[in-house]
């Protein structure tokens, strides 16, 4: 296998994006002489975890993301913060979150094909959000029709849909909620034409279980279950089902995580990919 450009993991909020997230991009620093960077799209990230970890980080943010775009297509950063510090301009972004998102996604782009040698993890916040993202670029190419930022948008567009460059990675909890919002998450991601998809089952209980379910409170009997009766209808869906890990210390969680995803994402990797 060789390793895309960019990935993003997303799925319901309380599923273990995060932790997910940053596994892999310990998992691939590993494997590869690429550089790779955990990001947080859009949201502050925890630089102490990171360290102790050993994840090198990325952090951007809507306006100097702005700030690096306009500057890059008028020639002057000074302009660009000027324009960036007007009223009209705060207000556009407020009302149309989703210009940030698509110049944020474009930033990340950029990154990438700046320095081949670059590989970015991203941590989406949530199944709406990667969406979101996801459909700026569309929605704004049929609002503009033509010019400098419909060449962007065409460029970003591009790259998501390409199955060597770009890959969504959708992370569920054994419930028929977080399954259904995984499913359907998926479902709109392929209509908005992303080729690479993959869906981790994570945190399963069941699958944890050593003792005899006798012994087990009735409440944790009813929850092995609900998701064998869930594992039964929807495992085939699933690239990798990541058992729950009753050790809670952080480094431990990571290092089980990172074991588990090491089937998907290293075996016949080479080391000078």
């Amino acid at each position: 296998m060789s390793y895309k450009r960019l990935y993003i993991v997303t799925g319901k909020g309380g599923v273990g994006k995060t932790l997910t997230a940053l596994s892999l991009s310990k998992l691939i620093a590993k494997n590869t002489s690429k550089k790779v960077l955990f990001n947080s799209f859009d949201a502050d990230i925890n630089q102490s975890l990171c360290r102790e970890l050993g994840v090198k980080t990325l952090q951007l943010k809507v306006e100097s993301s702005a700030i690096e775009y306009i500057g890059r297509k008028l020639g002057s950063e000074t302009i660009a913060k000027w324009i960036m510090k007007a009223p009209f301009f705060k207000a556009l972004f407020n009302i149309v979150p989703s210009l940030g998102n698509m110049i944020l996604l474009g930033h990340l782009i950029d990154l990438l094909e700046n320095d081949p040698e670059l590989i970015i993890v991203v941590d989406a916040p949530s199944s709406g959000h990667i969406l979101t993202v996801l459909e700026s670029p569309i929605n704004f190419e049929n609002i503009f029709k033509s010019g400098p930022l419909v060449n962007d948008i065409h460029r970003m567009t591009n790259f998501i849909s390409n199955k060597d460059l770009f890959e969504a990675i959708v992370v569920s909890i054994p419930t028929e909620l977080a399954v259904t919002e995984g499913l359907e998450l998926t479902k709109k991601m392929s209509e908005l034409k992303v080729a690479s998809q993959k869906m981790i089952l994570n945190n399963v209980f069941s699958l944890a279980v050593e003792d005899d379910l006798s012994t087990l409170p009735p409440f944790l009997k009813n929850k092995v279950k609900s998701e064998e009766e869930i594992l039964k209808e929807k495992s085939q869906i699933y690239d990798l089902i990541i058992p729950m890990f009753i050790d809670r210390e952080t480094n431990s969680l990571v290092t089980n995580i990172e074991r588990s995803l090491a089937p998907l994402y290293s075996e016949g990797e080479s080391q000078n990919d």
